[in-house]
């Protein structure tokens, strides 16, 4: 993971950009429009529509980084939100395999490849920053923090990444503001950051999803099939 604030995301991590990015992108002014290295895409991506996420709380509380890796619209939970004053509905999770999914467990990058796998063994392919997904699916990324939390961001049509933590509003910028285009070199440290307490520090890889049919996903201890609303 990045571990110099604010670097510049256009070159490989394996030999990056010494600059630091302009504020609000993810390049610096020499690759602001001169990046050599391009986001590959399939043609399946997800547009980056964060109103259609954040305007309404009945979508927003009740949809987590996970359902919005995986663009999913869960009917159910906005109805449960509804019937609530405090609107508190338990998130999807990842991890159908298991019986439940235990707070105290640690967020290692091997139990929550398994629990992702496990859910769609044959929608969802382990892949890489450079690497074209294989049509009808589209590339996530997860990080962890591996004593607190799990984290997935998605690769969107424009090329860059968003993600939606929590019940927090959909973004496309990482903890210092910064545009995401490569994952493992964006911050994500949240700690001290608007009192946040999260540094997902490790990276657990970028994975391609099938967008054109239902997934499993598990919502409060139940598998259920849901469907991707993809564009």
């Amino acid at each position: 993971m990045n571990e110099i604030p604010g670097r510049c995301q256009c070159l490989p991590p394996t030999n990056p950009c010494p600059n630091l990015a302009i504020p609000g992108e993810a390049f610096c002014a020499k690759h602001l429009t001169s990046c050599p290295r391009k986001a590959n895409l399939s043609g399946s991506e997800p547009d980056y529509n964060p109103d259609m996420w954040n305007k309404k709380k009945q979508i927003r509380l009740t949809h987590n980084c996970f359902s919005y890796a995986f663009n999913i619209f869960d009917k159910k939970q906005m109805s449960e939100c509804f019937k609530s004053k405090t609107c508190h509905t338990a998130f999807h999770q990842p991890g159908s395999a298991y019986k439940k999914f235990n707070d105290a467990d640690p967020k290692t990058c091997p139990n929550m490849i398994a629990r992702i796998m496990g859910d769609n063994p044959n929608d969802l392919v382990s892949s890489n920053f450079d690497k074209v997904c294989p049509d009808g699916m589209s590339k996530i990324a997860l990080i962890v923090d591996e004593s607190e939390d799990y984290h997935f961001l998605r690769q969107d049509s424009n090329g860059y990444f968003s993600q939606k933590g929590g019940s927090q509003p959909v973004t496309d910028k990482d903890a210092l503001k910064h545009r995401i285009f490569d994952v493992e070199l964006a911050y994500h440290n949240y700690k001290n950051k608007d009192g946040g307490f999260l540094n997902y520090d490790r990276s657990c890889g970028y994975f391609c999803l099938t967008r054109n049919k239902p997934l499993f996903v598990k919502v409060g201890g139940k598998r259920q099939t849901k469907r991707n609303n993809n564009h």
